[in-house]
């Protein structure tokens, strides 16, 4: 990627939001924030950095101007992931993030705005990769490497697209971070809430990845995480909710009789490979 509208053209960000992000891009001297900017990529100085940048900026209503500093991030991004022989397809898969969060904003609001700056430092560091359906952040935790699992909001759960992930992205672990290749993959979310078996039907998808996973903790938090996948926004009273698929319509009555969703921590299963088809 030689310039910032080369990456938002590869990575689908949509033409009106590029337009803006090309004028911002223009007229602006990143100068003053370069070591801001540079405490992105690594995971002790992302907040630092993220606070520092924010300062610079001043008003930001619709996110553009975070997104353009970001974007200029990941062509630096880019070019480590060059110098890492790591393929463009994992990179753009990755990077698509910024598209899809924008989507998924647009789709809740009705207007594309930037507002997960706080999230994609993750990918800008090279922490956070996409890899077929999902994705995998490797993270230190006690001396003892995890890989972390994510689930976009555009994954495919059938299993067969999910147990090719989970393979494809041992071997690649294994052959550009070794530290890594024998991490064990964890995933903290309210997909795994033993909770959506009272509210989806057998054969459901989402059933079908609690499945990979070996259970480990239950209800450690509340998690709001669900209101934003399922219902789009997060800022809707239960009474007012869609009721558009089966899910919204079990979930909402779930919710306004007094009960909560929480989160699960769970294993994967030998790598959701062996045994699992």
């Amino acid at each position: 990627m030689n310039n910032i509208m080369e990456l938002c053209e590869r990575i689908d960000i949509p033409k009106e939001v590029t337009a803006q992000v090309r004028d911002f891009d223009a007229q602006t001297d990143y100068t003053p924030v370069e070591a801001a900017m540079e405490k992105l990529f690594h995971r002790a100085s992302w907040d630092e950095g993220l606070g520092e940048i924010k300062a610079y900026l001043g008003q930001d209503p619709q996110g553009i101007k975070m997104l353009a500093c970001m974007l200029r991030c990941g062509l630096k991004t880019w070019e480590n992931y060059v110098k890492q022989g790591i393929p463009e397809q994992i990179f753009v898969d990755t990077m698509k993030c910024f598209s899809r969060f924008m989507g998924e904003h647009k789709e809740g609001y009705g207007n594309y705005a930037f507002d997960r700056e706080w999230w994609t430092s993750r990918q800008i560091a090279g922490q956070l990769l996409r890899i077929g359906e999902l994705e995998y952040e490797m993270r230190p935790d006690q001396q003892i490497n995890i890989i972390d699992l994510h689930i976009p909001s555009d994954a495919r759960l059938e299993r067969d697209s999910l147990l090719e992930s989970l393979h494809r992205a041992r071997e690649f672990f294994k052959e550009k971070y070794p530290v890594y290749g024998s991490a064990k993959m964890r995933c903290c979310s309210w997909l795994l809430s033993p909770t959506l078996k009272e509210l989806l039907p057998k054969g459901s998808r989402i059933l079908g990845f609690q499945e990979l996973f070996d259970i480990e903790t239950v209800g450690i938090a509340e998690d709001s995480e669900y209101i934003t996948w399922v219902f789009k926004r997060p800022d809707i009273a239960f009474k007012d909710l869609p009721e558009n698929t089966s899910l919204q319509r079990e979930m909402k009555k779930y919710l306004l009789s007094g009960r909560k969703m929480v989160d699960a921590i769970g294993i994967i299963k030998n790598d959701g490979q062996k045994g699992m088809r």
